[in-house]
């Protein structure tokens, strides 16, 4: 199924670009001017009358023909007011064809060529605009502006405030069309709405052809993928669930607990229902591959089993806990149960650090948490609505939240993680800061836990469970340390950061790269100068990928800055700890194997 999931992903990107390209190209045919984008603003659709032809004078159709034996048709037509026959040698089945002419002159039978001063003259005709021909050149087909012409064509260009070029058939002098900044702007969007990115001036097109096959692949593996969930029992409708007790040992296989679980519930989630906690920093996505157990009997393994264990430990029943329900089990063996606790937090405050980031404090409900910087807790999230748009948005961020609409969605039940930004030393109060996840589009709901999270008052109590220490610093370490972090990466940063200063007292050198768009996303700013000027050990350098003009920081993005400011030396004698976007947490901890830096070096907090 990995590679169903795969095409699906890369074939909904490509389909999704196009409909938007759809979209804006619709959008924009319904506002235009039809009679500009068509060429016609200086062309001239005045009838001209016929020129005094002498009838008498002409020359016989047939004594034409007989001079030019391999005409297919001959056809009486007038130029310039004058009398010609236009003899086609070659027929297209449509004008813009390849088509053979010749022109004859209709009182002398001699034949005529059109030239650039005849051209010029065909088109002064067709042209009712202000500006003076500014060049006549002779074009061999494919033409930019009419790409189904394909025959040689006189391109008379006019100097005008839109840049006006007339085109004339060179074989017929027929006028194949005008063209100008209008047309050329729409022909950008006809080329976007229908493809046509060889600019073949036609929707019949490969693009379009092999378009039409990935939609089909989007559609079959889509399908496939929802079979295959569905057949896993992975659509689970509450109303109709059960309960089912499920056996629990330890490694051991001593019994531990009988517990029941919904069978609407993931056995990771349901098992913290208990008050049971399992490792996950991936909130259930089956990435991080932390929440393992031993099933039995054993069940048909996801995508992301097959991923997360080998084929000797997938025989065995090794199965991620997220993956699976209380259906698929009798019993099941646990290796990493956490020493967390379900405990119950009460809002104490709550306030935007930038336009996306709240800073929530929590006290404990109850006995008071001990933790090592860097932890994190778990949220029970309850069913309910969730809002779209964060409530009480400050008057200086509200310009960022323009657009979001004021409305609500059906938010259901889940656990979701996040970093303390707090050191239990120094504060009872959990201090957590959380970005409000909008909707990626429209349709889509936004941040499940952290629209709820963020708009809780004062006051409110919401469930949890930890904290759990994966990420944190050992503290007998004591050489140079480095952290980088971006966006709300900041927050078990912090905590290390103030554990290690204002609790160890810690002499060793430490250095924070934090990033971040501007000046209003540093979290903390004021805080991390300070310290930097009372600890001597500890340098704090901000780094904004879409500085100001009066920004005197570094500028560009945090590894970046690293990597330019530091010696191979200084960046091998360190240990690293990352926190923040996947992106940025990628390339640095790419550049820093490639630099030779070992894995045990390396510390990262991922929120994938």
């Amino acid at each position: 199924m990995q590679w169903i999931r795969k095409i699906h992903k890369w074939a909904s990107l490509v389909v999704g670009m196009q409909f938007l390209l759809w979209l804006g190209s619709g959008l924009y045919f319904n506002l235009m001017d039809h009679h500009k984008v068509g060429g016609h603003t200086y062309r001239s659709h005045a009838h001209h009358e016929p020129g005094d032809i002498d009838v008498t004078a002409l020359v016989e159709p047939k004594a034409v023909l007989q001079r030019n034996p391999k005409s297919v048709v001959i056809t009486q037509i007038e130029l310039l007011g004058q009398p010609y026959y236009l003899l086609t040698h070659k027929l297209g089945l449509y004008r813009d064809f390849e088509n053979d002419y010749s022109l004859v002159d209709a009182y002398s039978g001699e034949r005529v060529d059109i030239d650039a001063s005849f051209a010029t003259r065909l088109a002064r005709q067709s042209y009712n605009g202000p500006g003076a021909v500014d060049s006549v050149t002779l074009l061999q087909p494919p033409l930019e502006d009419f790409p189904k012409q394909k025959n040689a064509t006189w391109r008379v260009n006019f100097a005008d405030d839109i840049d006006t070029s007339v085109y004339i058939e060179a074989g017929s002098g027929r006028v194949v069309g005008h063209s100008d900044a209008h047309k050329r702007l729409a022909d950008i969007f006809f080329m976007l709405h229908f493809m046509d990115y060889g600019n073949e001036g036609s929707f019949n097109n490969i693009q379009i052809i092999l378009f039409a096959f990935i939609t089909l692949w989007l559609a079959l593996t889509g399908l496939i993928w929802t079979v295959d969930l569905a057949f896993r029992g992975q659509y689970k409708v509450a109303w109709l669930s059960a309960t089912i007790p499920v056996k629990i040992f330890d490694q051991q296989r001593r019994p531990l607990w009988e517990v029941e679980l919904s069978s609407a519930t993931n056995i990771l989630d349901g098992l913290a229902e208990h008050g049971i906690a399992l490792p996950s920093t991936c909130g259930g996505g089956g990435t991080c591959g932390r929440c393992k157990v031993l099933i039995n009997p054993s069940t048909e393994p996801t995508s992301a089993d097959h991923e997360q264990f080998s084929v000797d430990e997938l025989e065995q029943g090794f199965r991620l806990a997220c993956q699976h329900f209380s259906t698929d089990v009798q019993d099941m063996t646990l290796f990493d149960v956490t020493d967390a606790k379900k405990v119950t937090l009460e809002l104490t405050n709550s306030r935007f650090v930038s336009s996306n980031i709240k800073e929530l404090r929590f006290k404990v409900i109850g006995n008071r948490l001990t933790y090592k910087a860097g932890a994190f807790v778990r949220f029970f999230i309850p069913h309910g609505h969730g809002d779209v748009r964060p409530k009480n948005i400050p008057h200086q961020y509200a310009g960022n939240w323009e657009g979001v609409p004021d409305e609500q969605f059906e938010r259901h039940a889940c656990l979701r993680s996040y970093s303390l930004a707090s050191d239990s030393h120094t504060s009872e109060e959990l201090v957590f800061a959380i970005k409000y996840q909008r909707a990626p589009e429209p349709g889509v709901p936004a941040g499940v836990g952290s629209s709820y999270l963020c708009n809780m008052e004062p006051g409110q109590r919401v469930d949890a469970m930890g904290p759990f220490e994966d990420f944190y610093a050992e503290p007998d370490y004591s050489g140079p340390m480095i952290l980088i972090g971006a966006g709300s990466g900041m927050a078990p940063l912090r905590s290390i950061i103030l554990e290690r200063l204002r609790v160890m007292k810690s002499t060793q050198p430490i250095n924070f790269y934090f990033g971040a768009r501007t000046e209003e996303d540093l979290l903390y700013q004021q805080e991390f100068f300070a310290l930097s000027r009372k600890f001597s050990n500890f340098h704090f350098t901000p780094v904004l990928s879409r500085a100001s003009d009066d920004w005197l920081g570094a500028t560009g993005y945090a590894q970046q800055v690293l990597f330019a400011n530091s010696t191979t030396s200084d960046l091998l004698a360190a240990k690293y700890f990352i926190c923040g976007p996947a992106g940025m947490m990628d390339d640095a901890m790419n550049q820093l194997r490639e630099l030779g830096v070992e894995a045990k070096d390396l510390y990262f907090d991922s929120f994938a």
